[in-house]
């Protein structure tokens, strides 16, 4: 009779029954200990990390060219400590670190010339040249873009070739970075 004993109880005897769910709570326990000491320092870090960051990037985009050499209007938005605009030719950076340049130059007419739009740092140094189509089409850009490590001091400036005489000076036109 004893087997319909076993059956009534289940298969497992009593004793053994309750010492593995005892050893199961204990595990349990134990990782939930050990979750929350890595987790909540982890979350405290990355939020005191956080709020150190400034949430404003700094943009400086260069608008309506006018004039030889060309002027460029200047809009600077929380770049005080990053770059500032020396003259309308040049911006001067004031913080080494990673940047990201770009520029578009957009042709408003035909011409028998290519036209190309070239970005230089302290005057001499070729950071990118882009030479557009001298095609029949009535209109065609050049735009490039890429990120470039500057040291404090360097000065960028952006140049296009023969002047503005084939080049839209509104919003088609324009050069600019801003702070990684």
């Amino acid at each position: 009779m004893e087997t319909s004993n076993f059956l009534e109880n289940g298969n497992i005897p009593r004793e053994a029954n309750n010492s593995g769910g005892i050893w199961i709570n204990v595990c349990t326990l134990a990782a939930l200990v050990l979750l929350t000491l890595v987790v909540v320092p982890l979350l405290v870090i990355c939020f005191l990390g956080l709020r150190n960051q400034s949430p404003e990037i700094c943009w400086a985009h260069a608008t309506e060219p006018v004039g030889s050499p060309i002027s460029w209007k200047w809009n600077l938005t929380n770049c005080s400590n990053f770059v500032k605009n020396i003259s309308a030719h040049e911006l001067e950076v004031l913080q080494s670190g990673m940047y990201f340049i770009y520029a578009q130059v957009t042709r408003k007419n035909k011409t028998r010339d290519y036209f190309t739009m070239v970005l230089y740092q302290d005057g001499v140094i070729l950071l990118n040249q882009v030479t557009g189509t001298n095609a029949e089409e009535d209109t065609a850009s050049v735009n490039c873009g890429r990120p470039y490590f500057l040291s404090k001091g360097a000065k960028l400036s952006c140049r296009i070739n023969n002047g503005l005489g084939h080049i839209q000076t509104d919003n088609q036109t324009y050069w600019g970075l801003y702070k990684l």
